[in-house]
């Protein structure tokens, strides 16, 4: 019986690792996928590789992965995925497999100890598995909002950058589309990569450059974005002079960078105020343990 046990617990963990792997191992795009990303709608769905029709990895791309993100409301992510240049699909695969691995680790443990000789009540793997379980099905979600924050942080400082470049172009009276494809050929970092993406798709599908900002700003939920396309859409179909607009947002977007800066670095102070406390009580009761020590006992 114990014999069995172990070969059950190894195998479910084979299959909770073979998950895990599944969910991390990137899928090389045929070109048909590749083209589709240079369309105007980037949220259509993308044309599946000829080998994600075949075989188990087919059918976890294809039918597991899909359902579990719609059963699980994963679309409420969409912004923040989209701003990771991740999928939905990708984030089942990490919440399944980490919740199997949190679901089976307990059962895998108490096999073993049962192979050394140390007995332990079924109950007891089966109700920290489902507790192990539920905490690490939780943890990919906290990770997608974490990591979307600081893109979207770093997106928005490039945009103010971005928007000033923008202001100089126009200062040096270079055309609307003009103004933008200058000044995102200016950086090199990866938002000015996205930014550049945005204004090719625009220029493909013979629309105007701002309309690519306008809906990268409606992916990835940076609104500063937007309000440069709104700017940039008044300049390109009135002819405004649009330069002291254009520096006075980007301003005003640097002022909003500096409050957030602030608050996260007094959070951060105040969040070391205990760890603090709690050494110098620790370094009291080091110091005053010998005096007490003598008083007590002498």
């Amino acid at each position: 019986m114990t014999a069995y046990l172990a070969l059950a617990a190894g195998l479910l963990l084979a299959v909770g690792i073979g998950m895990v792997v599944v969910g991390f191992t990137p899928r090389r795009p045929d070109l048909a996928s590749a083209v589709t990303l240079l369309l105007p709608d980037p949220d259509a769905p993308m044309a599946p590789s000829v080998d994600a029709h075949v075989g188990a990895r087919g059918w976890l791309v294809r039918v597991l992965l899909p359902g579990a993100a719609e059963r699980l409301g994963l679309a409420r992510f969409g912004a923040d995925l989209r701003l990771l240049d991740r999928t939905v699909e990708h984030l089942a695969a990490q919440k399944l497999g980490y919740g199997l691995l949190g679901l089976i680790f307990p059962t895998v443990l108490t096999g073993l100890l049962t192979v050394a000789g140390i007995r332990a009540p079924a109950a007891v793997p089966l109700a920290v598995g489902i507790v192990l379980g539920g905490v690490l099905f939780w943890i990919p979600d906290l990770m997608v909002r974490r990591e979307a924050t600081a893109t979207r942080s770093s997106m928005r400082a490039a945009i103010g950058a971005y928007i000033d470049l923008v202001a100089l172009e126009r200062l040096a009276d270079a055309g609307t589309t003009e103004a933008l494809d200058r000044a995102a050929a200016i950086g090199e970092s990866p938002e000015f990569d996205r930014l550049r993406d945005a204004l090719l798709r625009a220029q493909l599908a013979g629309r105007p450059a701002w309309t690519g900002l306008a809906e990268l700003a409606e992916r990835t939920g940076v609104v500063e974005l937007g309000d440069l396309a709104d700017i940039m859409a008044v300049a390109g179909h009135d002819g405004a002079a649009v330069y002291a607009t254009l520096r006075a947002r980007a301003a005003s977007l640097r002022t909003q960078l500096l409050t957030a800066q602030v608050a996260d670095a007094n959070a951060a102070s105040e969040h070391m105020v205990v760890p603090v406390s709690l050494l110098g009580l620790c370094f009291m009761a080091l110091v005053a343990y010998p005096a007490f020590v003598r008083m007590m006992f002498g």
